[in-house]
């Protein structure tokens, strides 16, 4: 299982993934446990903060092996803003909502947990004035607090906790115990996605979305990766606000035939939206009926000749994986 614990400056959460990664390694199953404690980012580009929050795990199993990190990508949004607002300017730090999206789906395609150590503002202060702070004045925590509930407000699965202001070491225990019982779940969740290593998103889509190849200039094995203004940035842009994170997402080039079959079983048969016509070839090739999906523009496509369509665009996908197949019919490929 793969645990992240987000929160503000004086939160508790090094007491508390410490606890959570004794606990792991105490187990008798002796499942290694690796540790991370996420800062600042080295450079200050979107494709540093992919590679950091993605790709540097994309090979990673967390079925027979365990992770715990003292922060993951929340940082983007809530220390970006404040400590370097250049590098925000859409409010999701160097990802943009787009690379936010994207690292979002990923989490939910291998299980990974996210939980935000919430403390009130009176108690974070106090801590914070008591053993000082050489990053955050405190000040600046009621401002930091208020983003880490746009953070929370933007993730596509999170749970927050509130332990009792300094918590006894039963009370920690508990919540370790509680944190350690939902994310096992949510490893269970997705046992059988580990096959599918192309796919990003949810385990019950609403929808899949299907793509034709990737932009070898992204240099992963993922689909749609959102860099340098592209198709991927394109798509996850124009995903509606409210839906974007109920939607898988995979490219035909990597997955065809006989795996593509498989992984609609697996992810329960949801409707299929082929992303242009090589999607739809690709489909038809591995006999997989007509009536189970529509075609629309690939988002490339959309992108360089219809750019100002892209949030009717992002509603079309959206209605179309609702059943809907006539306020946006225009947009369907005959």
């Amino acid at each position: 299982m793969f645990i992240s614990v987000e929160g503000t400056d004086a939160s508790g959460k090094t007491t508390l993934t410490d606890a959570i990664a004794k606990h792991l390694s105490d187990a008798p199953a002796e499942i290694r446990v690796d540790r991370y404690h996420k800062g600042a980012p080295q450079e200050l580009t979107r494709a540093w903060v992919l590679n950091d929050y993605v790709e540097s795990i994309a090979s990673s199993s967390w079925q027979d092996s365990h992770a715990v990190a003292d922060r993951w990508h929340w940082g983007e949004i809530t220390y970006a803003p404040l400590k370097r607002p250049n590098t925000s300017t859409e409010g999701y730090g160097l990802l943009g909502q787009a690379g936010w999206r994207w690292v979002e789906l990923f989490m939910l395609s291998r299980g990974m947990t996210q939980f935000w150590l919430h403390q009130p503002l009176d108690v974070i202060t106090r801590r914070l004035s008591e053993r000082g702070d050489d990053f955050v004045e405190p000040h600046e925590l009621e401002h930091i607090l208020r983003l880490y509930e746009t953070a929370y407000a933007h993730t596509a699965a999170c749970t927050k906790i509130t332990p009792p202001d300094d918590s006894s070491d039963a009370a920690i225990q508990d919540t370790v115990n509680t944190i350690v019982e939902i994310a096992q779940a949510r490893t269970d969740s997705v046992r059988h996605l580990t096959r599918h290593k192309f796919y990003i998103g949810p385990a019950r889509p609403k929808a899949l979305l299907v793509g034709d190849e990737r932009n070898d200039e992204t240099d992963t094995f993922l689909p749609f990766k959102p860099t340098n203004v592209n198709s991927g940035d394109y798509l996850l842009n124009a995903l509606p606000d409210e839906t974007w994170s109920q939607f898988g997402i995979i490219n035909s080039a990597d997955v065809y035939g006989e795996d593509i079959i498989r992984l609609y079983v697996d992810l329960g048969k949801p409707p299929i939206i082929a992303l242009g016509r090589m999607a739809e070839k690709r489909l038809r090739a591995c006999t997989m009926y007509e009536d189970s999906y529509v075609v629309l523009p690939h988002p490339q496509h959309v992108r360089r000749f219809h750019y100002r369509d892209q949030h009717e665009y992002g509603r079309a996908i959206d209605s179309f994986a609702s059943g809907n197949t006539q306020e946006y019919a225009s947009w369907i490929l005959r």
